[in-house]
């Protein structure tokens, strides 16, 4: 299932038995991170605090007027096969602030630009994956 579906760009997610995938596509390039459900649990955290954190930053922008220049990075998660990094992009006034998800495999590296809401949305799709899927021994 794809979170982020446009035409250049598309970002998703699936479970394979005791592993969770997850896929990226640009219009040259695919990719796919697998992890265990511990590892996505902790990718689900960060997706969170980064949704909150882009945010606050469009709200602090749009009440105050408060810009931040740099990317806030949010965290790393290690896969199986590969590494996914999430940082929140600074709001200005052509565009909010918005979550960077980038894959990390071998020297290959793919990212994509998700809004707040996608994220959260992305955050809760991964949580039914793996409650549906976790036995507990």
């Amino acid at each position: 299932m794809y979170v982020v579906d446009l035409p250049y760009k598309k970002l998703g997610v699936e479970c394979d038995g005791k592993t969770v995938i997850f896929k990226m596509k640009s219009k040259d390039v695919e990719e796919s991170i697998k992890m265990n459900f511990e590892s996505a649990a902790l990718l689900k955290i960060l997706m969170e605090q980064s949704a909150l954190v882009a945010e606050k930053i469009n709200k602090d922008f749009k009440k105050d007027n408060i810009k931040v220049y740099h990317i806030h990075d949010i965290g790393t998660v290690f896969g199986i096969d590969g590494r996914v990094s999430i940082g929140v992009l600074p709001a200005d006034e052509n565009r909010v602030a918005s979550i960077l998800v980038g894959f990390h495999k071998d020297d290959k590296h793919i990212s994509v630009v998700v809004k707040p809401k996608k994220i959260a949305l992305l955050s809760i799709i991964i949580t039914k994956i793996i409650s549906e899927n976790l036995k507990l021994d």
